[in-house]
């Protein structure tokens, strides 16, 4: 989009997307960090996060048509990467505290392959659903469905790791009674 649509240099669409990148490297070092703190609800958030910047980039477009888009895109973009950095990190994290440790090799390679795996789905959906849009003048339009589709990816994931949260609290709760009903108990 940058690019072919608003005539972007390489360079000039590398940078209005650095902010991403950037705020996903900050955030992941933070996050594994704080991940011992606050656990799966950093995940929530971080992924709360994502859907409301890629969402502002969106707004970005359409308040800054044409080639000031691309710079308009910077805090929005840097806010979803923030977002993006609390999920890799404790993510990781959380996964591995799951598994024995005897067993954190192959955990640790199933959750890169998965990772992988959503990755190559995502981008092949935003693909499919940005390029069926472009037309001689519909590159924001076309952008404006690929992040549509990029939403709703991070909306599920977010859905997911909410129910996620819901059903460790669950867990720990069901837990703690048990080990509280069992100290009452007369031995």
């Amino acid at each position: 989009y940058l690019q072919s649509g608003l005539g972007y240099s390489a360079l000039l669409a590398g940078l209005a997307i650095t902010p991403f990148a950037l705020g996903s490297g900050f955030a992941a070092a933070v996050g594994g960090r704080l991940v011992g703190r606050f656990g799966r609800p950093l995940v929530v958030a971080g992924l709360a996060m994502v859907a409301v910047g890629l969402a502002g980039t969106a707004l970005a477009v359409h308040l800054v048509p044409g080639r000031g888009a691309g710079w308009a895109m910077a805090a929005p973009l840097l806010f979803a990467g923030l977002g993006s950095g609390l999920v890799i990190a404790p993510n990781q994290t959380l996964t591995l505290a799951e598994v024995p440790v005897r067993q954190a090799g192959s955990a640790g390679g199933t959750l890169q392959t998965g990772q992988r795996v959503g990755s190559a789905i995502g981008i092949a959906a935003v693909g499919a659903v940005f390029f069926a849009q472009v037309g001689p003048d519909g590159w924001a339009d076309a952008y404006d469905h690929g992040l549509i589709v990029s939403v709703a990816f991070v909306l599920a994931a977010l859905i997911v790791a909410v129910a996620d949260v819901g059903a460790g609290r669950r867990g720990r709760g069901r837990n703690e009674r048990q080990d509280t009903d069992a100290t009452r108990s007369p031995a």
